[in-house]
């Protein structure tokens, strides 16, 4: 049965590779479009899964890819070279390494790891720096592959216990972006290996829930969402996840719409088949919009047909000296800051 599977999907990706992609929607032509993909023990399948994972990226289209498990360096470096838009980088450390792929017109400042002294926490795999700018705004996006497994339950006082360990090393992050890009636009993302809507006492997100005005987990309503949105469907669970710091809350126009999973799944006939060629996770991916216009308060009246919302996506009245996210007739979108 396996077997036939597997010669189901290699006819599918050599013969219909236009078809089998072609419905693939995330990217938005006016915004900064970032996805995370745990790409199981990349290539899974060799070259079948280069090539597959070649033709999504492209179709997809988005600025920037943070992946995990890349276990192959030589084969992900071929990837790249494969991308003609595209540029890239991996760690080479061991066998579960972290990458970026990147769109070749952005401009990327440096490449590094950091916490490397907090090995046991990170599981070896030490979080992954990329520094750039975008349209005059500096980022900084770490990538992250955190310690799986556990029994669900955070004992604090157990160095041991798996939850423990991902509890320090949001800690050690938050520690870590608050001492050295408080002034920067800050994206933690990866597969973080476990659950943001657990209770309290359970939750090793914590350290950013506490201090929700400097850090929301972008991802937070997915897990509230269908089971088919979750980006680890053969648990289910929802494990890959993307914190953004306040810096960039006001780039975030609506979080239930423009950061989801992306079920890339679909297009190659079912999860099955998708999972023995690429991946057991699926990839999720975030929108973020830069876009700033300042008007005057006497255009509201020519403009009121118009939708505003809030950052939340929640609609809203227009209010003085208050950021504003306008959804035009023509389905184009604007950020506003409405002005005496």
């Amino acid at each position: 049965m396996m077997k036939l599977i597997m010669k189901k999907a290699l006819i599918i990706l050599l013969c219909f590779p236009c078809i089998v992609y072609s419905q693939i929607d995330f990217s938005n032509q006016n915004s900064f479009d970032i996805i995370t993909w745990n790409l199981e023990w990349f290539p899974k399948q060799g070259s079948v899964t280069v090539d597959s994972v070649k033709e999504i990226i492209e179709v997809i289209n988005a600025e920037m890819i943070a992946v995990q498990e890349i276990n192959n360096v030589s084969d992900f470096n071929q990837l790249v070279n494969n991308l003609d838009s595209y540029n890239g980088y991996s760690t080479n450390t061991s066998n579960l390494n972290l990458g970026f792929i990147y769109k070749n017109t952005l401009n990327v400042d440096s490449l590094y790891t950091i916490l490397n002294s907090e090995n046991y926490f990170f599981a070896g795999r030490f979080p992954l720096v990329l520094e750039m700018s975008y349209q005059g705004e500096d980022y900084v996006i770490i990538n992250n592959h955190f310690k799986c497994c556990g029994d669900g339950i955070l004992d604090l006082s157990n160095n041991n216990d798996e939850e423990f360990r991902r509890f320090s090393a949001i800690n050690l992050l938050k520690t870590y972006v608050d001492s050295n890009y408080s002034n920067k636009n800050v994206l933690i993302l990866g597969d973080l290996n476990d659950l943001v809507e657990e209770s309290f006492n359970n939750n090793v997100f914590m350290p950013t829930i506490n201090d929700s005005v400097n850090y929301l987990i972008a991802d937070k309503y997915i897990p509230y969402q269908n089971t088919a949105n979750w980006s680890y469907p053969s648990w289910p669970s929802h494990l890959d996840h993307i914190i953004i710091n306040q810096n960039l809350y006001d780039n975030l126009i609506n979080i239930y719409q423009d950061v989801k999973t992306i079920r890339v799944d679909n297009y190659l006939g079912s999860f099955q088949i998708y999972d023995n060629i690429i991946s057991d996770h699926l990839p999720v991916g975030i929108n973020l919009f830069s876009n700033l216009t300042l008007i005057n308060e006497h255009d509201i009246n020519k403009k009121i047909k118009n939708k505003f919302f809030n950052v939340f996506g929640q609609f809203t009245h227009p209010k003085k000296n208050h950021l504003h996210i306008r959804v035009n007739d023509d389905g184009t979108i604007e950020k506003q800051v409405i002005i005496d």
